[in-house]
């Protein structure tokens, strides 16, 4: 079964880069390397890149947008918080759901969404958002109360102890 899980999760990488990096289209990995080396070769073009560095800056302007009836800004704040839920669900699943699982969630929702900004930035392929790190880190972060609530209600039906459940004994009680 951890196979299958491992499959699931690498076709699930595969998808998450070909639409953030290559926005759904064909994955083109010679295009990010000739951009790498422009970028190594002219550092300066770096400030050539749009970036967005004031956080909700881009939320705040997509939520004014909804209001406007605009369905456009709803994938961009949905879109971002939605592609990074399997990967809240996927990394407990892979790494055994142990204790501080919630926090292995948000650092590495945080780390892959950083790497994917940081490789917009320097291939110029996207714009460069602390917006779209904080919607993805959010995403992952509801995957795994997700699967943490699909655990909880498992054990209710199939039955066995809660990880946090645990008989104590008061000192009045007679031990047998």
């Amino acid at each position: 079964m951890k196979i299958v899980w491992v499959a699931a999760f690498i076709i699930y990488l595969y998808l998450l880069t070909k639409l953030i990096l290559f926005k759904g289209h064909t994955m083109d990995w010679d295009v990010v390397r000739v951009q790498l080396i422009t970028i190594a070769q002219q550092p300066d073009l770096i400030h050539t890149r749009t970036v967005n560095l004031t956080p909700f800056q881009e939320i705040s302007r997509d939520w004014h947008s909804l209001s406007l009836h605009r369905p456009g800004t709803a994938i961009h704040l949905l879109g971002n918080v939605m592609a990074f839920i399997p990967l809240g669900i996927f990394i407990p699943v892979l790494m055994g759901n142990k204790l501080l699982s919630g926090a292995k969630v948000l650092v590495l929702s945080l780390l892959l969404s950083f790497a994917f900004e940081v490789t917009q930035l320097l291939t110029g392929m996207g714009i460069f958002d602390v917006d779209d790190l904080m919607l993805n880190t959010f995403g992952g972060v509801i995957g795994y109360v997700l699967y943490s609530m699909l655990i909880g209600m498992k054990r209710m039906i199939v039955g066995g102890t809660a990880r946090t459940a645990r008989k104590e004994y008061n000192s009045n009680q007679s031990r047998v």
